[in-house]
């Protein structure tokens, strides 16, 4: 479903933040988080979603290419939760926490997981 919605958004027309906001919105998910990569060569931003699938919830991410023109949609491998999880409780605290601490780290470790399993065998 979220596939469908950010397929007929009308990007880069629409911010990638109304884009990101309209999937959730619509299909009864909801934004786990929104942030900014400064840590990775082909992706700006990285927007998670859990989104309802089969009776639970399912984790996406959506990713901002670095020119601002593309987002592709990826599903997040089980055993990534923990890092979608560690980046939406830092997502979540208050600005002055996020100040001083990072999520860099994680949020490399998950883009080159999603990387590598979107890679042709």
């Amino acid at each position: 479903m979220i596939e469908m919605i950010v397929q007929a958004a009308d990007f880069p027309t629409a911010s990638f933040d109304s884009v990101a906001g309209d999937g959730p919105d619509k299909s009864g998910g909801r934004i786990l988080f929104n942030v900014r990569v400064d840590s990775h060569a082909d992706v700006q931003r990285v927007v998670a979603i859990a989104s309802k699938s089969d009776g639970g919830m399912t984790p996406l991410l959506l990713l901002l290419d670095r020119t601002g023109t593309s987002i592709k949609i990826h599903e997040v491998p089980g055993e990534d939760y923990p890092l979608v999880v560690s980046i939406a409780r830092w997502a979540n605290q208050p600005l002055h926490s996020q100040a001083i601490t990072s999520v860099n780290v994680e949020v490399t470790l998950l883009l080159d997981t999603v990387a590598s399993e979107a890679r042709p065998e």
